[in-house]
């Protein structure tokens, strides 16, 4: 769910900047088919650039690392989950609580992108069932081909109109200047204009949610009627003739938002474009499409420098062995790593479970690392004190690592199964009266399984007569006695409450 919502927020900016651009510059110039192309072409860089991986470049020159800082996107499009292999869902149960913690993690990026897939299915239905209806009228209808155009007849009101190389119309219709309206057609279905008008369609399902999708089907759709519009004049129609044909079939609704159609588009528009004295070239606003596309994949995908290549010394950067230390959770302070710079690299080795990650430097105080269990790029970023020294690391925009002086290893204890048993049971969670779990013994520790989804969490290692800890993620436990020494209450992470229940 994550990845997918990144790539509709690197679609969404790459679209925004193309269009306002077409908006800006292109929309009210003559050069129709380069407007066509360039309208096409941002739809298709707008899904594709989120895909290309981002540059890692030996070195990076001025222009993109001047985008890339000033990129107000940065911090939202370069954030991953964790050092922990696989413990991210953890680290948010410590800071949120237990069972509010996986509440948390499942709904605030699953919920949002169930809720735009439920609209984007919405829509795609209403696509699916505007080309059913097109499907139903061609098969109920009399066809016949002729000149590479299949003419297909109807008895329903309306103009004639198009879909790709059909060209659906009533025989008994009597309209203004019915065969220039059938030229026009003619044109769209000659271009394959259809194609474009269902690419933008498709498109704004996927990206519904920026406003500008309207303004795109409805720019599309001109531009390709200026084309049209153009090719007709050219074959020597009477101009003013043809713009009163226009004004006199504009009041006929378009019963398939499908297709291409005489009167669908913005009359006023359409005439003043017929109207326009030639252009005079403006086609050095094109030179700026290139710079554009290379400032939107710059935004979406930042350039980075390759650890293999940098090289910062003390009077250009931070010095690796200035990272090297002892770092501790904030929020599971029995989690500790210590990070040694290697060669060109930083290596982060987990003190209290046996983890190890490597560290590719890609800015001044930013690295990078790749989770073993997902293959997803963690972006590390430390930080500096007022004296200027390292004090902290956080990845992504979760819980910092505060930078300690020394490890202090956790006392472990060995009960006997016997005094294991005593806090074994069914216990209930306060807050949640819904939600159970059970504690087991194993011999050495304490087993967890949750009784909502069934998943255990084992083993809970002994580190005084009342405490346990499950070392992989740092989660603590703490038993309460009543007077008579029978456990009543488990306390996870210090604040949530489970009763143990009475069997």
């Amino acid at each position: 769910m994550e990845t997918l919502m990144l790539y509709l927020v690197k679609a969404n900016v790459i679209f925004t900047i193309l269009f306002m651009a077409y908006f800006f510059l292109f929309k009210n110039e003559k050069t129709f088919y380069l407007n066509r192309a360039f309208l096409s072409g941002s739809i298709l860089l707008s899904m594709l650039l989120p895909l290309i991986p981002a540059i890692h470049a030996a070195s990076v020159s001025a222009f993109p690392n001047y985008v890339t800082g000033i990129n107000p996107l940065k911090n939202v499009l370069g954030t991953g989950p964790t050092f922990q292999n696989g413990s991210h869902a953890v680290a948010n149960l410590a800071a949120h609580g237990f069972l509010e913690g996986i509440s948390s993690h499942i709904t605030v990026i699953q919920a949002l992108m169930g809720i735009y897939l439920v609209v984007a299915l919405v829509l795609l239905n209403k696509f699916i069932y505007q080309l059913l209806n097109l499907y139903f009228l061609f098969k109920r209808s009399k066809s016949y081909k002729g000149d590479a155009v299949i003419y297909c007849e109807h008895n329903q009101d309306g103009l004639p109109f198009s879909f790709f190389n059909i060209l659906f119309i009533n025989p008994g219709s009597n309209y203004h200047q019915l065969e220039q309206i059938i030229e026009h057609e003619k044109v769209h279905i000659r271009q394959w204009h259809s194609l474009d008008i269902l690419l933008a369609e498709v498109f704004s399902i996927v990206t519904w949610i920026n406003p500008l999708t309207v303004l795109l089907r409805r720019y599309n759709r001109l531009n390709l009627e200026y084309i049209a519009d153009q090719e007709v004049l050219n074959t020597g129609v009477d101009k003013k003739q043809y713009q009163l044909s226009i004004l006199q079939n504009s009041i006929n609704p378009n019963a398939y938002p499908l297709t291409n159609l005489f009167s669908s588009s913005r009359i006023k528009l359409r005439i003043k474009m017929i109207n326009q004295s030639k252009p005079t070239r403006k086609l050095y606003k094109y030179l700026f499409v290139l710079p554009l596309v290379l400032i939107s994949y710059l935004l979406v995908n930042p350039v980075t420098a390759s650890s293999t290549g940098i090289k910062i010394s003390k009077a250009e950067g931070t010095p690796l062995t200035a990272f090297e230390g002892i770092y501790q959770e904030h929020d599971a302070p029995t989690a500790y790593f210590k990070v040694t710079a290697v060669n060109n690299t930083l290596v982060a080795k987990r003190l209290d479970y046996d983890q190890q990650y490597v560290l590719n430097r890609t800015a001044d105080l930013t690295f990078e690392t790749t989770d073993a269990q997902s293959s997803n790029k963690k972006i590390i970023t430390f930080s500096k004190n007022g004296a200027g020294a390292i004090s902290e690391a956080r990845v992504g925009d979760h819980t910092p690592w505060i930078k300690v002086k020394a490890y202090v290893p956790i006392d472990q204890v060995k009960l006997p199964p016997r005094m294991l048993k005593q806090f074994e049971g069914k216990y209930q969670f306060e807050a949640k009266p819904e939600a159970f779990l059970t504690i087991t013994s194993n011999g050495t520790g304490l087993v967890l399984k949750q009784l909502w989804d069934g998943k255990e969490i084992s083993t809970f290692v002994p580190t005084s007569l009342n405490d346990f800890l499950y070392l992989k993620d740092a989660m603590p436990l703490r038993f309460v006695k009543d007077a008579k020494g029978n456990v009543v209450k488990m306390y996870a992470f210090g604040q949530d409450v489970w009763d143990k229940v009475k069997e």
